[in-house]
């Protein structure tokens, strides 16, 4: 069994809002590409109007009010520290043995399996671009690995991080693990949208993560893979053909 979560919390001033609305939508979306034995999970204090198939985990509350002035909160960055509970060596008691974590901005249009079933005991998403070794959007592990992510961060070595690598928590981790760990990337179907590597990945794409301001339920008909975009993301195809 294997808990495939996301994260839902108020950021204000942010430059998305997000709501229950998206969470079903991911959850729906999961459902229809994993056939593998699974728990979906949502981690909020906000579970009114998510479904009652999706489990809520309450946040552990950690590392909510870090801030770093290289990931600025002005021009609506998000600030995504309270993440780093996931590396707790207890991590299995809040979040299950082996676990995935997806963002809610995400289009999930092929199976989800090939990317899930395997021993490693942990994974990530590839950075955008060849100077970072990671991105937030995706990662799998097995609960306690990779402790040293939560256990030795402070403030101050997340401003080092930022000041390194681009993000918040994915700057932290990246600081951490630095090169090396097991990665998806556009040959497992997995892409970044209005990437110039879409049109390297392999066809029909598996997984779209919006990383910018736009996001998938802001896309026109008209926009470039608007038309597949607005197709998978959706809580029912038949509603979206």
């Amino acid at each position: 069994m294997i808990r495939i979560l996301t994260w839902l919390w108020e950021q204000p001033g942010g430059r998305s809002t997000y709501n229950a609305e998206h969470v079903n939508i991911w959850a729906a979306m999961v459902s229809r590409h994993l056939t593998m034995p699974h728990e979906i999970a949502c981690v909020t204090d906000m579970p009114d109007g998510i479904d009652s198939s999706v489990k809520i985990i309450t946040p552990p509350g950690e590392f909510e009010e870090i801030r770093i002035p290289t990931w600025k909160e002005k021009s609506g960055l998000p600030q995504c520290f309270r993440r780093l509970s996931m590396f707790r060596p207890d991590a299995a008691g809040i979040f299950g043995d082996r676990f995935v974590s997806m963002d809610l901005d995400c289009v999930i249009a092929g199976a989800l399996d090939p990317l899930f079933d395997h021993g490693d005991d942990f994974r990530m998403y590839r950075g955008t671009t060849s100077r970072r070794p990671y991105n937030g959007s995706m990662l799998q592990m097995t609960a306690g690995a990779r402790p040293q992510v939560y256990t030795t961060f402070t403030a101050r070595g997340a401003i080092e991080a930022g000041c390194k690598f681009v993000g918040s928590d994915q700057a932290w981790i990246s600081h951490v693990l630095g090169w090396g760990e097991k990665t998806w990337g556009r040959e497992h179907g997995v892409v970044w949208h209005g990437s110039q590597y879409n049109a390297e990945a392999p066809k029909p794409w598996r997984l779209m993560f919006f990383q910018g301001r736009t996001k998938p339920w802001q896309v026109e008909q008209s926009d470039v893979d608007g038309a597949w975009i607005n197709f998978h993301y959706a809580a029912d195809l038949k509603e979206a053909a």
